[in-house]
């Protein structure tokens, strides 16, 4: 007669472990799926990528939310604590060391555009904290470290211009002015900003052009192809950014046209001020005014 035998202790832990996997990835699928028409739309409309990548983009967000969720945290695709997520992709890059460095690079790419599209079209519901600790601390550094891999190194003749354009303090404030101008020109009725007041993606190209740099908005890396495309008249490549903070002379006048009255935001809108207005429609008087305000603002010159 045969005797009953008890299952292990230990299949059954494993039978919980992996059924709790298993409700945590559901949890993943279902969150992700409910922003999946709007990233999809905004995906192809940003970069003109096709809806099968996006989809794999999204892939990668399920795949870093179930990891995200295994340590306890709310599931959600539209919030994230910072710390949590810093710490899952820690985890995740110690498991690249084991040989998927690829998996991971992949991965972190597609994390830095679905950020970049929370942020870009107002669809993060966390703190602004903890946006700010995200964009600052993992898209703008991943993209910080690609810009040092790629960008060749400095030439004599770079240096020398460089030193040409600082010597000449004059001609970088007047510059400044023309440029103020030109920005709040290009402002018009006003623009659409992002959570976290920047502007969006596809505003970037328009508003450097105003200050005289060459520069786009895109949340994935151009390739050298892409890059070539979009060189402007003179053959000049655009520097390739995610955010306006990564470019400094167009960012450092935002900033100072904000502080000092010229340009105001209400909500997620940015407005060209009576102040503004005033400066746009003014002569000598109001320009030399604002060269004086801005006399002290250091302001980077236009590269």
């Amino acid at each position: 007669m045969s005797r009953n035998r008890k299952k292990p202790r230990q299949d059954k832990k494993q039978a919980a472990a992996l059924k709790q996997s298993e409700a945590l990835y559901k949890n993943a699928d279902r969150a992700v799926d409910t922003q999946a028409l709007a990233f999809v739309r905004w995906y192809e409309e940003t970069d003109g990528n096709t809806g099968a990548e996006a989809l794999q983009v999204l892939q990668s967000v399920k795949q870093f939310l179930w990891l995200y969720g295994a340590s306890g945290a709310p599931v959600s695709a539209t919030a994230f604590d910072a710390d949590v997520f810093l710490q899952a992709m820690a985890q995740l890059e110690a498991m690249s060391e084991a040989g998927e460095s690829r998996v991971f690079q992949v991965m972190t790419d597609d994390l830095q555009v679905y950020l970049g599209y929370l942020d870009a079209t107002g669809s993060w519901t966390g703190t602004a904290e903890d946006l700010e600790v995200l964009l600052e601390n993992f898209v703008l550094t991943q993209d910080e470290e690609a810009t040092t891999e790629e960008t060749p190194a400095e030439t004599a003749a770079d240096t020398e211009a460089g030193s040409a354009d600082v010597s000449d303090a004059a001609d970088v404030s007047a510059s400044a002015v023309r440029h103020a101008v030109a920005l709040l020109d290009w402002l018009g009725d006003g623009k659409e900003l992002t959570a976290t007041g920047s502007l969006r993606l596809a505003d970037i190209a328009g508003a450097a052009a105003a200050v005289g740099v060459h520069a786009v908005g895109s949340q994935k890396r151009l390739s050298e192809d892409e890059v070539a495309a979009l060189a402007d008249a003179d053959g000049r490549l655009p520097q390739v950014v995610r955010s306006m903070a990564e470019l400094e002379h167009l960012n450092t006048l935002w900033l100072s046209l904000r502080e000092l009255g010229y340009l105001e935001i209400t909500g997620k809108k940015a407005t060209v001020s009576d102040a503004g207005r005033a400066l746009q429609n003014g002569g000598a008087a109001e320009r030399g005014a604002l060269l004086r305000e801005l006399a002290d603002a250091e302001l980077p010159a236009a590269g």
